[in-house]
């Protein structure tokens, strides 16, 4: 590529958009939404409903009024856009719509935005906003050269999160088929249409969680100096689905004043808000939870391994039973009785450690290529804005590119 060290080349100039362009206000499309047919209403996100009628028809860049600010798009054809985006009516003669988009992306939105609470950007802000501008030919074969690679960043960028769907419902599937078909699999089948998971190996168990694990109590203070070094770990802090943690932090830096419990490393942590979200952990040290959690251990070691409780808890089965059972109140939550009669299958205690083996080997190699693809993908996304800003600042010549 060829780079440019002046700020722009002599034979650009600077000037604003609002030179070129009408910044309008969108406005609210309830009078005239319909659920098939007519024209696309778009918000911050794109397109996401349909109206009878629209606003503008033509090329323009969609700029964000409150909220998210940062994500314009470009239109083209009939449309009709939110109260809280702005649309323009830019003179083509002038200004080429699409080089105007490419531009727009490379605005520095959060040095504007006039709330930090909601963010939100005036019409005025938008016109000022100074552009440097080449010939008309230039600037369309800028735009035709950001058009050829942003599609192939693009395309690459779905492929990768594509793959990452898929290896995220992988991982999620060995875990599920782990704890309820075992990893044996010329072991025999028994079936029990009065469980919710329905065939499972013969030689295993089933039980009330009641009568396998317990959950441990007595209210902390995380003030007590005795505790208020302790990680406290909340809902906040553990992902969906995977049973890692995002972060450990001591209770002293969340200025935490209300009662946790006391959780010893080794115990199952599980959250009892939404439950669908499935946020499960071994804790890695003795700590603290919130009132939101449950600190929950096996009765007995030589009957249930704290590991597999929590690989059991994380599947699609027990998630889907505790999520159901949760509905019932405003804000979904999974209460002791009904964690109670939870039914748990319980696999010889070998097989259990081996079932968990498995997974975490498992989980591992699936974890490695989904970060692989999500550096890939941020990468590809750091390129992708870089070429972007380097086109239509001039410091590449695409005409070396076409």
């Amino acid at each position: 590529m060829s780079i440019s060290h002046a700020s722009q080349p002599t034979h650009w100039r600077q000037t604003t958009f609002g030179r070129f362009a009408r910044v309008m206000n969108g406005a609210d499309y309830s009078a005239v939404e319909v659920e098939t047919g007519g024209y696309p209403v778009f918000g911050s996100g794109g397109e996401f409903r349909r109206a009878s009628d629209y606003l503008f028809d033509g090329e323009s860049v969609l700029f964000g009024r409150k909220g998210t600010v940062d994500k314009p798009l470009y239109v083209n054809g009939r449309f009709w856009t939110v109260d809280t985006m702005f649309y323009s009516h830019i003179n083509e003669r002038a200004l080429l719509p699409r080089f105007a988009f490419y531009w727009a992306t490379t605005l520095p939105y959060g040095a504007w935005a006039t709330d930090t609470a909601l963010p939100s950007m005036t019409s005025a802000a938008i016109k000022a906003a100074p552009i440097s501008l080449p010939p008309l030919p230039e600037r369309r074969a800028i735009a035709d050269f950001l058009d050829r690679e942003t599609a192939q960043i693009d395309a690459f960028i779905a492929k990768n999160e594509e793959l990452i769907a898929l290896l995220t419902e992988r991982r999620a599937a060995t875990v599920s088929r782990s704890v309820t078909r075992g990893i044996d699999a010329l072991a025999a089948m028994v079936e029990d249409q009065s469980l919710p998971v329905t065939i499972f190996p013969s030689h295993w168990s089933v039980d009330r969680f009641s009568r396998v694990a317990r959950v441990t109590g007595g209210l902390l203070a995380p003030s007590d100096p005795r505790f208020n070094d302790l990680p406290l770990i909340a809902p906040n802090h553990v992902e969906s689905d995977t049973g890692r943690l995002r972060e450990i932090v001591a209770a002293s830096e969340q200025s935490a004043i209300s009662g946790k419990y006391p959780v010893r490393k080794g115990q199952v942590v599980y959250s009892k808000i939404r439950p669908a979200l499935a946020k499960v952990i071994v804790a890695p040290e003795n700590c603290l939870c919130s009132a939101d959690m449950y600190a929950i251990e096996g009765i007995s070691p030589k009957t249930l391994d704290n590991r597999f409780l929590k690989w059991q808890m994380l599947s699609k089965w027990f998630t889907e039973w505790a999520a159901e059972r949760s509905m019932r109140v405003a804000i979904p939550k999974l209460n002791r009785d009904t964690l109670a009669s939870a039914p748990i299958l319980i696999p010889p205690l070998q097989e259990q450690r081996a079932i968990v083996d498995y997974i975490e080997q498992a989980a591992a190699k699936i974890d490695a290529a989904m970060a692989a693809a999500r550096r890939a993908t941020d990468l590809a996304r750091e390129r992708r804005a870089a070429l972007i800003s380097a086109a239509v600042t001039g410091k590449i010549d695409v005409g070396a590119h076409a």
